[in-house]
């Protein structure tokens, strides 16, 4: 007679079912994120790890796919953090201004100017979104929509 790790018999062991599947809580995606949220300062590999547990069971889960677009951007992983971004089927204005930055960074200057308008489209007040703008039309030599821009960034920052 084979005997168990424990000292039982074979013969005596329940048989765990393969159909039987884990089930998983609702909830459990949203406890991923939280997780990585918690995790970020301490361990960014933790965090993204964790977010990537969070969109596996929910990928509409818009915070967590900010953070994690985030955290691969920080990490050099441009073209990862950009599918990430745009896999969203929400638009979103912060979702939406990681990707005017990222596409900054990549050099993609006009689709940049596209994702920061649309990131106002859905929060005109995003002060950070008309300082991006103005910058990348003065550079353009856009004057007049630089400035506008400007002029809304300050009213933002600097309200009477």
């Amino acid at each position: 007679m084979k005997l168990a790790a424990a000292g039982r018999p074979l013969a005596n062991r329940k048989k765990k079912s393969k159909s039987r599947s884990k089930k998983t809580s609702p909830h459990e995606p949203h406890r991923h994120y939280l997780r990585g949220a918690a995790l970020e300062s301490a361990d960014a590999q933790a965090a993204r790890a964790a977010y990537e547990a969070c969109l596996a069971g929910d990928c509409t889960h818009l915070n967590a796919r900010i953070n994690l677009g985030r955290l691969l951007h920080l990490e050099g992983l441009l073209e990862q953090a950009e599918a990430i971004y745009r896999a969203s089927s929400e638009r979103d204005a912060l979702l939406l201004f990681n990707l005017g930055v990222l596409l900054e960074d990549r050099g993609n200057t006009r689709e940049a100017i596209e994702s920061y308008g649309a990131a106002l489209s859905h929060d005109p007040g995003m002060a950070d979104a008309h300082y991006n703008l103005s910058r990348l039309y003065e550079a353009a030599g856009e004057a007049q929509a630089a400035f506008r821009h400007l002029l809304t960034y300050r009213r933002l920052m600097h309200p009477q």
